[in-house]
């Protein structure tokens, strides 16, 4: 008996002990926490480098779902039945087009995954737009969005542009009968209620009416002289309703009136800084520079509202400010650039601090 009764004295002593073991690591590492200095804040990726003052800084990367949505944690019932992990990383394919709306909700295609992203920071959510009423997204290439938060997507592939409404419903689409062959990118002009839609196997701009989607209008046609296109991709609008449009094939980008004027071109072939071998996105800022996507370049140059190179970001490789064939450019509200990096499967997004001195 006196056996039997002194076991469980012993269990309970080296129970104790144990207890007390465990506990001192701990003790030790919160001790050693207090004695360590906190670490310093990381370096921020700035341009041009000090001296100079800084007119860009890299803000962070989107490349997938975890990016921006919380992991889910697998239940007890999912472990002890063997479901799969329910935490599968979702990289963003092969990003092109990008916008913002009215609630900051960045939105942008992945033509690989024929998907429409609508990612939501603030709220860490994501929305996956692949089509509606039948119609399914081939290559989802060109977004913009208007006031009301409407969503105009171009694909290629199919011909055709198609109009949802801020709730991801289809509502139209403008293709057939409108003649559109290949739409790329897409601009907006709200003040004049106009959707301007760049073709580029018709070597045009297409303009709809933003209310009714009837084409009013068109700018340019093939060839080499100015107001003429070979094979134009993108399209900003100018605080001043001008319209500027990438040509790949004259390596320049053409800058035209709001009354479809031709003003001024800039850029031509070559390997040196101001020139292009690849144009893609262009997108314009507040200050009316021109930020130009280059995919061959693996950078974007921004240039004066006059034409003239002020700097540029980027170089090939997948380190924060390098790309690997970026493709889209984009310039929200409050000056942040998004730029879609295809090869790397991510969007980057940078800060725009001003040009003035």
């Amino acid at each position: 008996m006196m056996g039997l009764q002194g076991k469980p004295v012993r269990m309970v002593r080296w129970a104790r002990l144990c207890v007390i073991l465990a506990a001192l690591p701990c003790l030790v590492g919160f001790a050693d926490k207090e004695k360590t200095p906190p670490p310093a804040p990381a370096a921020q990726l700035i341009w041009p480098l000090p001296p100079d003052k800084p007119r860009v800084k890299f803000l962070q990367e989107l490349g997938n779902n975890f990016d921006i949505e919380s992991k889910k944690k697998k239940s007890w019932v999912d472990k002890v039945v063997g479901n799969a992990d329910p935490n599968q990383t979702e990289y963003f394919a092969k990003p092109a087009g990008i916008a913002t709306d009215s609630r900051g909700r960045l939105i942008f295609t992945s033509t690989q995954r024929s998907t429409v992203y609508i990612v939501d920071q603030e709220h860490k959510s994501i929305t996956r737009l692949q089509g509606d009423r039948g119609i399914i997204f081939q290559t989802p290439l060109g977004v913009a969005v208007d006031a009301k938060d409407n969503l105009f997507v171009s694909d290629p592939l199919q011909h055709m542009i198609l109009k949802f409404d801020s709730a991801g419903h289809l509502v139209a689409t403008i293709g057939g009968s409108d003649g559109v062959k290949n739409p790329t990118f897409m601009a907006i002009d709200e003040a004049r209620r106009r959707l301007y839609v760049v073709d580029s196997h018709l070597h045009q701009v297409l303009v709809f009416d933003l209310d009714t989607l009837k084409l009013k209008n068109s700018i340019g046609k093939r060839g080499e002289k100015n107001g003429e296109f070979n094979f134009p991709v993108g399209i900003a609008i100018g605080p001043d309703g001008s319209i500027a449009v990438t040509d790949t094939g004259s390596c320049s980008v053409q800058v035209f009136s709001p009354d479809f004027k031709f003003v001024r071109r800039f850029g031509q072939q070559g390997d040196r800084p101001g020139d292009f071998i690849r144009p893609k996105g262009v997108a314009i800022d507040r200050e009316g520079n021109y930020w130009v996507v280059d995919a061959a370049f693996n950078n974007f140059q921004i240039f004066s509202p006059k034409g003239a190179l002020l700097m540029w970001v980027g170089q090939f490789g997948n380190v924060p400010g390098a790309f690997n064939l970026p493709m889209g450019i984009y310039i929200d509200r409050n000056q942040k650039v998004y730029v879609s990096d295809q090869l790397n499967h991510r969007v980057q997004i940078f800060q725009f601090l001003g040009g003035g001195q």
